[in-house]
């Protein structure tokens, strides 16, 4: 190889590392550091807990009828307050019924709870590099946006339009499962990227 040649591997070689270097650099100014792994199985691990038998059959015990989802959105808020100070934290729906209070993160998985024992496929989403929870349904034959905290249904660009949410990583978690559904949530208008 000729010295000329040597100088073009080099240089190209350093090119090569100073976009790498500055792309994980431009990376870790941009999101935020978050453990994805033990996020992720920890939600996983909500989802199993929500599937019990046991879970399922006290959650059932508190109704004598069935309802539908537009009534099971009232009944959580008749039961459960929203409060952004400092709480307990539960991921057991009895627990969190019992403690009668609690944020995105527990409305959304009460309300999954709740649509599984009323025999609606459900499942938690999450915002994994941000700080908000709510769910999804299934219903005619689609997976349709409910904000249990919010209590908005079917607005799925609700996060970007109104709360101006830069979303880069959303999962929806089922028993044992889970999705990617980034660009469910994401309509690319509202926010410059």
């Amino acid at each position: 190889m000729q010295v000329t040649d040597r100088k073009k591997v080099i240089v190209a070689i350093s090119i090569i590392i100073v976009v790498i270097v500055s792309l994980v650099w431009f990376l870790m100014l941009k999101l935020p550091i978050v453990d994805l792994a033990n996020r992720t199985n920890y939600y996983l691990a909500v989802m199993m807990n929500l599937n019990q038998t046991d879970t399922m059959n006290g959650m059932r015990a508190l109704f004598d009828g069935s309802y539908n989802y537009t009534e099971l959105l009232s009944w959580e808020h008749e039961k459960l307050v929203f409060t952004s100070g400092n709480i307990e934290r539960h991921t057991d729906p009895l627990e969190i019924l019992e403690y009668g209070k609690g944020r995105c993160q527990e409305f959304a998985i009460l309300c999954v709870s709740l649509c599984l024992v009323h025999g609606y496929q459900s499942r938690l989403v999450v915002d994994m590099y941000g700080d908000h929870c709510w769910t999804e349904i299934w219903l005619e034959d689609r997976w349709v946006h409910v904000d249990p905290s919010e209590m908005k249904v079917d607005d799925p660009y609700m996060y970007e339009r109104d709360w101006n949410k830069d979303l880069r990583l959303v999962y929806a978690f089922s028993d044992g499962s889970m999705e990617d559904v980034t660009t469910h949530y994401r309509d690319g208008s509202s926010i410059d990227r």
